[in-house]
């Protein structure tokens, strides 16, 4: 190998792992980045000569070079804000904008509105979206989110699940009754025992 060879090797490793602690350095600048993905340097060795003669291996390396700089899509954490268009992808996926050069992907989900109420990210990329119906299914085509038009037709309540604690050292009707509503609804309610065991739903005060 001589000299040259050996110099070669040594400054091939100072080289790349200058190029490692670069990655390094960005990761830790971006720490606060919103929607960022930390990078992962990787090596490999450079095989560049061989010895004639033996029966065992006679290859000898030159040294280390930068293979790849991997991205790892590794979820990160959530934090609050005090902005309610700023938002986070639990799991897998992207969020899709848009520009005048095409259509792109992201998982920074710092957005805001726009002066036409449309929802942009920092640099004025209009996230895209679909509008559900009722039922929740996508209803129309991919499109800019525009949120200027906040209001939508009001639906009748056909159903309410009540769930409570009961307690335990209340005394125990005799018969299961039922549950009636006198009135409008009101914001409080309270149960009282009514005519053979039936349980009033009354308006509370």
């Amino acid at each position: 190998m001589g000299i040259l060879g050996a110099l070669f090797a040594g400054v091939s490793g100072l080289d790349t792992y200058s190029s490692s602690i670069e990655v390094i350095g960005n990761n830790i600048a971006n720490a606060n980045t919103a929607g960022f993905k930390g990078s992962r340097a990787e090596f490999s060795d450079i095989l560049a000569s061989s010895l004639s003669g033996g029966s065992s291996g006679n290859q000898i390396g030159r040294g280390v070079q930068l293979a790849a700089v991997t991205t790892q899509f590794t979820q990160g954490s959530f934090e609050t804000t005090s902005s309610g268009t700023d938002l986070a992808i639990d799991g897998k996926g992207f969020f899709i904008v848009a520009n005048n050069d095409g259509v792109f992907y992201t998982r920074a989900g710092k957005f805001t509105i726009n002066a036409e109420g449309i929802l942009v990210n920092s640099r004025g990329d209009r996230v895209q979206g679909v509008i559900l119906d009722v039922a929740g299914n996508p209803s129309g085509t991919t499109g800019d989110l525009n949120l200027t038009v906040t209001n939508a037709p009001p639906q009748k309540t056909s159903s309410v699940n009540f769930v409570a604690n009961l307690d335990a050292s209340d005394a125990v009707l005799g018969s299961r009754g039922t549950l009636t509503s006198g009135g409008a609804i009101k914001d409080r309610f309270q149960f009282i025992s009514g005519t053979n065991d039936v349980i009033a739903f009354n308006d509370g005060t």
